[in-house]
């Protein structure tokens, strides 16, 4: 219940939000809609005076309390709740003065208030709203948000209690300006994330933003016009300040759900995250709630809420939430696993783009990739550039005498063996065929020279395959060309170079090594 302190309503003035808009923009239609109807939601004469008189910085208790006597029934509730458990102490009040001293301007407010519509809850015709469920929400967003505000040590506890009463009062209005599509969207749901969803589709905004423009007309303080317009956002769009309201709202909606365990799961995780609220702290909130209720509820002539055992609530919504995580972790594994096979397939799809079946090496679309981009790069940077063509010497005459068994066993092996000079110097793999290419990006033509010798050597060192216990040995003819500066157009010219060295290397007797000379056409 809101706090006694006179020092707390002043401080509520700079600590409610003001996200929300002092005058509510609502859509065009809807404001005529409202403004038209003569049935609207309103207060008693004396709590507009009331209201009148708390707005005024030079307003006395004095003046406040004469203003209450004028109604006796609000009268007897003020002092009751004054000498209620919320305000216990040595002496009991028995005058309206000493009622509102001990309340305060922001408790007296919000007892006028929630009392003065309850009072004229049932003189509305047709309503389609559940009153009951309407006002015991209302009840426990009110008691709920003034308690998570004394826990969280903010000083406006008491505008906090008025604002979480009064925050679903647009509904009110909707129910009465525009009844022809309002019975549509609440008739089936006490969901308040459905109804609004539905509030902004057919009528262009929700509730929040009716109840500010209503509260706006009654002449209520800026401050909780203000944070009736901002009641419905959410932990992440509003600032931290809002969220004992939001935090109310939800607990309310938990507690007089159907399954409240189920609700209470989902506020577990973020109450802690916003409001430093843990579970020891929501149980001593729900057992302190479930003591205030009675007396609060028939205070203002509110069917009681359920009630329920804080302890076994909160075993259950552990229960839930357990549960609930444990299915989240099996369907974060199953997603993982699903990445992983896509990682596998791309890798295999990219494996497949990239490499030659047979031999493991890139292949011939790669190479060719590969060395477009050496090539631009050697021309922008004015680097060097080398590539080197090989080719197997007499393969098809193998591969005719020896079936094609034995010439893939001889493919492999000599990429096994030319595996074994490859480098960030020296990238390579298989042309087609039994033609093989290396790329030697910023090199030198001895070193292409080199890397081409140590190739050759090492072939006629080590036998391509077995042929009836005999070893079968296999040379190679290799064309070397090498690219200064612009000595080359591009890259497939770079190619046919090594090509035609190759070529050259073959006529000259094969196992062998050629340069071409792109000025003269000749090997070097």
């Amino acid at each position: 219940m809101p706090t006694s302190s006179q020092s707390a309503c002043s401080a509520s003035k700079d600590t409610i939000s003001a996200t929300a808009l002092t005058e509510p923009e609502l859509p065009a239609a809807l404001q005529a809609r409202l403004q038209a109807c003569s049935t609207l939601p309103s207060l008693p004469d004396v709590v507009m005076r009331v209201i009148a008189l708390a707005k005024a910085p030079d307003t006395s208790l004095h003046e406040l309390a004469r203003c209450l006597e004028r109604d006796p029934a609000l009268t007897l509730r003020l002092l009751s709740l004054a000498n209620s458990v919320f305000h216990s102490q040595a002496r009991e009040v028995a005058s309206c003065l000493e009622a509102v001293s001990r309340l305060g301007i922001d408790a007296t407010l919000s007892v006028a208030l929630g009392f003065g519509l309850a009072q004229r809850r049932d003189s509305s015709e047709a309503t389609r709203l559940d009153l009951d469920h309407f006002w015991q929400r209302a009840l426990i967003s009110a008691l709920a948000g003034h308690r998570l505000a004394m826990q969280t040590g903010r000083p406006d506890a008491g505008s906090v209690f008025t604002i979480a009463l009064l925050q679903d009062i647009g509904m009110l209005a909707l129910d009465t300006a525009a009844s022809d599509i309002y019975g549509d969207i609440v008739s089936d749901t006490h969901d308040h994330a459905v109804i609004i969803e539905r509030e902004r589709q057919l009528l262009g905004c929700d509730h929040a933003l009716v109840g500010a423009w209503l509260a706006e007309r009654w002449g209520l303080p800026e401050r909780l016009v203000d944070g009736i317009a901002a009641s419905h956002g959410s932990f992440d769009t509003q600032p931290p300040r809002d969220g004992c309201i939001i935090a109310a709202a939800l607990i309310a909606d938990a507690w007089l759900s159907t399954t409240p365990a189920h609700l209470f799961a989902e506020l577990l995780p973020s109450l802690p995250q916003h409001l430093d609220l843990d579970t020891a702290n929501l149980r001593e909130l729900i057992t302190t709630l479930q003591d205030d209720l009675p007396t609060i509820a028939q205070l203002f002539e509110i069917t009681l809420p359920p009630g329920f055992d804080a302890q076994q609530l909160l075993l259950e919504a552990k229960q839930v939430l357990h549960a609930h995580n444990q299915r989240l972790n099996a369907q974060l594994l199953t997603q993982c696993q699903e990445m992983e096979r896509l990682r596998n397939h791309q890798a295999q799809l990219d494996r497949r783009i990239r490499f030659d079946a047979l031999t493991g090496l890139y292949n011939r679309a790669y190479l060719e990739e590969l060395l477009e981009a050496h090539f631009l790069s050697a021309r922008k940077k004015r680097t060097s550039l080398a590539v080197v063509f090989i080719d197997l010497d007499h393969f098809k005459r193998l591969n005719d005498c020896h079936g094609h068994r034995l010439g893939d066993e001889v493919l492999q092996n000599f990429a096994e063996l030319l595996r074994g000079q490859l480098c960030d110097r020296v990238q390579g793999g298989r042309y087609g065929g039994e033609e093989f290419l290396l790329i030697l990006p910023e090199t030198s033509q001895e070193f292409a020279v080199l890397v081409a010798e140590t190739l050759c050597r090492r072939l006629a060192d080590t036998p391509m395959a077995w042929l009836d216990g005999e070893p079968v040995h296999v040379t190679a003819s290799l064309g070397i060309a090498h690219m200064e500066g612009d000595d080359y157009d591009n890259a497939r010219d770079l190619i046919h170079a090594a090509d035609q060295g190759m070529y050259m290397a073959k006529r000259g007797g094969r196992a062998r090594i050629a340069h071409f000379n792109p000025a003269t056409g000749s090997p070097q």
